[in-house]
């Protein structure tokens, strides 16, 4: 009794994959660029995408110092922005967030900025004031240097939401321990395209450029 010859076998998925490899010089450099050019396309997606999660957070976990970035800008007025940021430091102090309000940037901004809290029932004594550069990198370089002088390790970060991911990633570098807390309403608070364009970018040149240049300032774990 004669049987049916066995069908041919169709040819694996990664088979026909690796058939379709392309075997010359030019194509496999071919190849090489579309997968460069795709993980470049993914780099910007991955960081807008931390900084839209990032803005969402609001850890209010006990610290030893409430930590108010300067608002520094390309284009505008920053006080209207400072203030917003005064306000929420104010309010998480007045919670028991933290026993200090520490507030990074200029010295010109600096007596507006200890009345405007002394008038939010924040206690004098409990106001820091610390001149530092106009960037986030700055600001943080000098409060972990302070945090190291006083052996204090956690402090929560209160910045704009956009700005909230490369503060993280700053704080996070230098060894502190950072909460944040970005401000939930008032001037800087919006996602608009261009802030989160303006900290996309910002937030690359960090990952790619600035870190690698920075050291360890708080021990940490």
């Amino acid at each position: 009794m004669s049987t049916a010859a066995p069908a041919p076998s169709r040819p694996s998925a990664s088979s026909q994959v690796a058939a379709s490899v392309p075997r010359t010089g030019r194509g496999i450099i071919t190849a090489l660029a579309m997968l460069l050019a795709f993980a470049l396309l993914l780099i910007p997606i991955g960081v807008v995408l931390q900084i839209v999660l990032t803005a969402q957070f609001d850890d209010r976990t006990k610290t030893q110092a409430i930590v108010v970035l300067d608002p520094a800008r390309v284009w505008g007025d920053p006080a209207p922005v400072l203030k917003a940021r005064l306000d929420h430091a104010a309010d998480l102090y007045g919670q028991g967030v933290a026993p200090v309000i520490i507030v990074a940037g200029p010295q010109k901004y600096a007596d507006d900025a200890k009345t405007h809290l002394l008038s939010k029932g924040v206690a004098n004594e409990d106001i820091v004031i610390f001149t530092t550069g106009r960037d986030t990198v700055g600001s943080l370089q000098v409060i972990a240097t302070v945090m190291k002088d006083l052996d204090w390790s956690s402090a929560t970060v209160v910045t704009d939401p956009a700005n909230a991911a490369r503060a993280d990633a700053t704080a996070t570098q230098f060894g502190i321990d950072a909460h944040l807390s970005p401000t939930k309403t008032g001037p800087g608070t919006a996602l608009t395209s261009e802030y989160v364009g303006r900290e996309t970018a910002a937030l690359m040149r960090y990952y790619l450029l600035t870190r690698w240049g920075q050291q360890r300032i708080l021990p940490g774990d």
